[in-house]
């Protein structure tokens, strides 16, 4: 069981986990959210008033901000099971704000507990082995 890092952001994911070697991952999850790159209107309408239930108040809500929270519970998903099948020791969590605190929302208790570091950047453009000079650096 070793340790599992995430790097992420609204529409990319990728959950890699340790090796032996100094800064070497092998990679569990690739996990890429196409919705989130849609603009609002591809989305769906947000406005209250159309559509099923029209009479019932709806509070406004964001379409992308609805995405992004989906694809934050994916991500999440694979976090939570992979602690409870005992695959993961521990979690570092490097994802872009506020893509950060959704996927932390999403949690499990267990996978919570497991959460060894957070880093609110984004590194999903970053190669593995530039990831581990980041992540050295402090940032």
């Amino acid at each position: 069981m070793k340790n599992w890092l995430v790097v992420a952001n609204a529409t990319r994911a990728r959950i890699l986990e340790e090796t032996d070697r100094a800064g070497g991952y092998v990679h569990r999850a690739d996990l890429v959210h196409t919705q989130s790159r849609q603009n609002g209107e591809a989305l769906g309408s947000d406005k209250p008033g159309h559509g099923l239930g029209a009479s019932a108040y709806q509070p406004r809500t964001d379409a992308r901000e609805r995405t992004h929270d989906t694809f934050a519970r994916e991500v999440a998903s694979w976090l939570n099971d992979g602690v409870a099948a005992g695959e993961c020791a521990g979690i570092v969590l490097v994802a872009s704000n506020p893509f950060l605190g959704h996927v932390k929302g999403h949690l499990s208790g267990p996978a919570q507990r497991a959460v060894l570091r957070t880093v609110a950047s984004d590194f999903t453009a970053c190669r593995d082995d530039e990831l581990a000079q980041h992540l050295a650096h402090g940032h």
